[in-house]
């Protein structure tokens, strides 16, 4: 445990100590009150209450603020630690892992809040109370034991409720977030929903339904408030046998109303346990879930320069259709890749770059490589990535040290002139970038990234012929130096290209069909 963490829990356990001793205290002070005799020091006792209620106070903020200092360093870790694990690995279900990230991130936000400081609080202090009370010979200190024997079964009761019930819960909250993502993102096409009926909406098939999922909040409700007035009832029904049994024993000193008074008091200060004991059963799920996401590591090859060419021999890609091709691509240069929209352009460049499974070979200066991402070559997707943070962060996502000036060349040379401000966030809740800013920003950063091979998908797919030659001189000049291959069918003229590879070919694409333009 770190010092902030340590800091923050030794918070927590003075906020509800020293919420139960102002109890303890007052509840003494009323029956002193009763039967002091004339001189008694009533000052000492309201000073002590009020500077136990100061300290409670400033504990409660103080936890509360080192909590979510070291929460927010928690939540950092542990994406960084997701996205360390998936360096080299290509994930089956994108949705599906970003639904587990987001929900494991919410649940580990809270964990201080929710669960460790209420949990770790109410052991302590119900320990220390009976250890306490069973030193000093409390009259009722055997109810006190009593209650910490009924607090613990309640407790692993509905703990055991909720680890049995987290994985069911968790699965049919995932599955309607899946499903109302998908009935959204065919929003547009409910126009040609039969409109027969005044609500036509109504007849939209696999309408996503939550009942599950507030079934489940129900039941995990229903469990919880039994536990409680379960427990509740024990604590009532503990401190009139604590009242019983001190009048049967005629003790009438001051001291006999702490037990009682603790007692009707324990559904205050250490009820809130039974609530963050279903926030923890939530937080193991997530982080269960977390660490069993569905990818396949992906072999990494170190660089590999090219001196004299790039082949590609019989290359096809596995489940794809597509003419095989055969292709030398050169050391430096724009190669265009082009024909009609599902031909397999796309395919082919992540067959190319090692992120999909392929038959035949590529090879670099005549020596063949082995299935696997290939350091220094990287793949430009169709549909932009933006993250949710700075510019400058989706600049340089690992942190690579690129220096701002050539951020900003870069910005200015793809015409991103309104993205000058590095600091400004873009993203979900944020600024809302266009398609075509969202498209060049992120051919901007695999600019940045300086890799030997670049391997673009549609770059210039939904930009007006102006930005679309702004973009092609931007490859231009790239292509000086490296080798830039573009899957497009849209072509700009000021784009120079050296062969052009048409995979539309009624035959096996061969030296034959690569043109220079």
């Amino acid at each position: 445990m770190n010092k902030h963490a340590f800091v923050t829990a030794l918070l927590a356990l003075i906020h509800g100590a020293a919420g139960l001793v102002i109890l303890i205290v007052s509840s003494w002070f009323i029956a002193i009150s009763a039967i002091a005799p004339v001189g008694f020091n009533y000052v000492i006792p309201a000073v002590v209450i009020r500077g136990l209620a100061l300290l409670r106070i400033a504990s409660g903020y103080g936890y509360m603020w080192l909590g979510h200092s070291d929460l927010l360093r928690r939540v950092a870790e542990q994406r960084m630690s997701v996205f360390a694990a998936l360096k080299q690995q290509k994930l089956n279900n994108k949705a599906w892992t970003i639904e587990a990230l987001a929900n494991h991130t919410e649940r580990l936000a809270s964990a201080w809040i929710a669960w460790v400081s209420p949990l770790g609080s109410a052991s302590l202090i119900m320990l220390g109370l009976v250890a306490t009370a069973t030193l000093f010979a409390l009259p009722g200190v055997a109810f006190l034991w009593v209650l910490l024997f009924a607090w613990t079964v309640c407790l692993c009761g509905l703990g055991l409720f909720a680890m049995n019930k987290a994985d069911c819960f968790s699965h049919d909250e995932t599955e309607f977030r899946r499903q109302t993502e998908d009935f959204f993102s065919n929003s547009a096409l409910w126009h040609f929903v039969c409109q027969q009926h005044d609500s036509y909406l109504d007849d939209i098939p696999q309408t996503p339904s939550a009942d599950k999922v507030w079934g489940n909040n129900n039941r995990q409700l229903v469990g919880l408030l039994i536990t409680t007035w379960l427990f509740q009832g024990i604590a009532l029904a503990l401190a009139v046998g604590a009242v019983v049994s001190g009048n049967r024993y005629g003790v009438y000193t001051p001291i006999m109303l702490v037990v009682p008074m603790v007692l009707l008091a324990a559904p205050d200060w250490i009820g809130s346990s039974f609530g963050a004991l279903l926030k923890w059963a939530e937080w193991g799920q997530s982080k269960k879930e977390l660490q069993s996401i569905d990818a396949v590591p992906l072999l990494m090859l170190s660089a590999q320069p090219i001196k004299q060419s790039l082949e590609i021999d019989e290359f096809s890609i596995h489940g794809r259709k597509h003419i095989p091709i055969n292709a030398e691509f050169p050391v430096k240069g724009v190669v265009v890749l082009t024909g009609e929209s599902g031909c397999g352009k796309s395919s082919v460049l992540q067959g190319m770059a090692g992120l999909l499974p392929y038959s035949g070979t590529r090879s670099v200066d005549g020596q063949a490589l082995p299935d696997g991402m290939v350091n220094g070559w990287l793949y430009v997707e169709q549909q932009p990535i933006i993250l949710s943070g700075t510019i400058k962060l989706n600049l340089d996502p690992s942190g690579a040290g690129i220096t701002e000036s050539a951020m900003g060349n870069v910005l200015a040379a793809l015409s991103l002139n309104t993205l000058s401000d590095l600091s400004e966030w873009v993203g979900n809740e944020a600024r809302l970038l266009s398609g075509g800013e969202s498209k060049r920003l992120t051919l901007a950063r695999a600019l940045l990234a300086n890799p030997d091979v670049l391997l673009v998908d549609e770059p210039f797919e939904g930009l007006d012929e102006t930005t679309q030659n702004t973009v092609a001189h931007v490859l231009n000049r790239f292509a000086n130096e490296k080798l830039v291959v573009v899957a497009s069918h849209v072509i700009p003229d000021s784009l120079e290209s050296v062969k052009t590879i048409n995979m539309m070919e009624p035959k096996t694409v061969s030296a034959s069909c690569i043109s220079s333009s």
